[in-house]
């Protein structure tokens, strides 16, 4: 049995966010919605993070487009949680980090290095009882592998 005092309430919360495809985008804001909510109540701060992950492989024009797409599309996103940030009364911080490998990894190292206490990222919604069964890749890959809490929003 744990001791009453040996469990509180998270103060750095991470909100992993994606804004490059629609379904991905509406289970992100709804996570970071959920997270706002959490913030608030709990008086945390919270920092938003957008991972593009852009292979290494690729001619450097062609990456050149891509990363200016990607940014643009995670700067609009997380503009987006910042505006409700500021209706929560939640400080607010955000990034975009740039990943030619695992966007799981990408997440975990950034929760280490900020000394974040919960990491909360959305999970698309599916229809087919397969992947029912599953989480989507990115939110496996930090449940598995993150060193704090983690909340997988639905």
């Amino acid at each position: 049995m744990l001791a009453e005092d040996s469990v509180s309430l998270p103060k750095r919360i991470l909100v992993a966010v994606e804004g490059s495809e629609p379904s991905l985008r509406d289970s992100s804001l709804k996570a970071a919605r959920y997270a706002l909510k959490l913030a608030s109540t709990a008086h945390s701060e919270l920092m938003g993070v957008c991972v593009v992950q852009i292979p290494e492989y690729i001619e450097e024009n062609t990456r050149a487009i891509l990363r200016e797409e990607l940014f643009n599309k995670s700067a609009k996103t997380l503009d987006e949680v910042k505006v409700l940030a500021r209706q929560f009364k939640v400080e607010f911080e955000s990034k975009t980090l740039e990943t030619s490998g695992s966007i799981a990894t990408t997440i975990c190292n950034l929760s280490d290095r900020e000394g974040v206490d919960l990491v909360v990222l959305g999970t698309r919604a599916t229809t087919s009882p397969l992947t029912k069964m599953m989480l989507g890749s990115v939110a496996s890959g930090v449940v598995s592998n993150a060193s704090c809490p983690v909340l997988v929003v639905r």
